[in-house]
């Protein structure tokens, strides 16, 4: 299968193989469509983030309401919102917070999400509410059980794409990946490479924490400091060794 045709297959039936609502539109009708994978570098390093994140507008006063998808997964666009420009914040944490730490090009990048489809949680669905719209419901909880039918996807891509190393980012992706308890998913997100038979093929993985939350420094989150001064560190190490047959 070509990338070309995965992307169409994709975009067509995935949301009716995990049972998102085929009725779910953004507030002004606007489709809630698949972003599949655009940027699709082969045999290099494929990015598993979680699901994507969307454009939020101020709309009559009420800041922050998801109206549109973004072009692609961890996409760094800007736009206006009708108030301000701004940016999309999952790419440049992506590009900044992770590749550059672990010594890794964008280019040399297949982009994912394990759940690719925008998931409403309950402030998207309180301000539709006071803006009039009542038919959308939270569907964020549904994390889990929506990734864990996205599985068959995700490996269709590790098949096409033939990565020397997958990255997972965060510790819901993990959890579901490896079908780990919550606490052993947060213990994997170390830096150090993991396996995993793949459709008979055994598949070297990294995980780690979700640059969102590497984003949020205060005293009570420790993740920042521990990847910046451990976690990264271990994942460059393997990642410099992995290079040496990238072409």
């Amino acid at each position: 299968m070509t990338i070309q045709q995965y992307q169409k297959d994709c975009f067509k039936n995935y949301k009716s193989s995990i049972g998102y609502p085929a009725e779910y539109k953004y507030f002004h009708g606007t489709p809630i469509n698949v972003l599949v994978p655009i940027e699709t570098e082969s045999n290099k390093a494929m990015i598993v983030g979680a699901y994507p994140s969307a454009k939020f507008f101020t709309i009559n006063g009420i800041a922050d309401t998801p109206v549109s998808d973004n072009d692609a997964p961890f996409s760094d666009e800007s736009y206006f919102d009708g108030s301000r420009v701004r940016s999309i914040p999952s790419g440049k944490e992506l590009n900044e917070v992770i590749l550059r730490q672990i010594g890794i090009e964008r280019k040399d990048c297949w982009i994912t999400d394990l759940v690719k489809v925008f998931l409403f949680k309950e402030g998207h669905v309180d301000r539709y509410k006071k803006l009039g719209k009542n038919d959308i419901e939270e569907n964020r909880s549904k994390f889990e059980e929506y990734g864990k039918k996205s599985m068959g996807w995700l490996e269709r891509e590790i098949e096409i794409c033939q990565p020397s190393v997958i990255i997972l980012l965060g510790m819901e992706v993990t959890k579901t990946f490896f079908g780990l308890p919550e606490k052993m998913a947060k213990d994997y997100l170390g830096g150090e490479i993991k396996t995993e038979q793949i459709r008979g093929i055994e598949r070297k993985i990294i995980c780690l924490p979700h640059p969102g939350i590497l984003m949020k420094k205060t005293e009570r989150n420790p993740w920042p400091y521990r990847f910046e001064n451990e976690i990264s560190i271990k994942a460059k190490k393997e990642i410099k060794k992995l290079k040496k047959a990238w072409r």
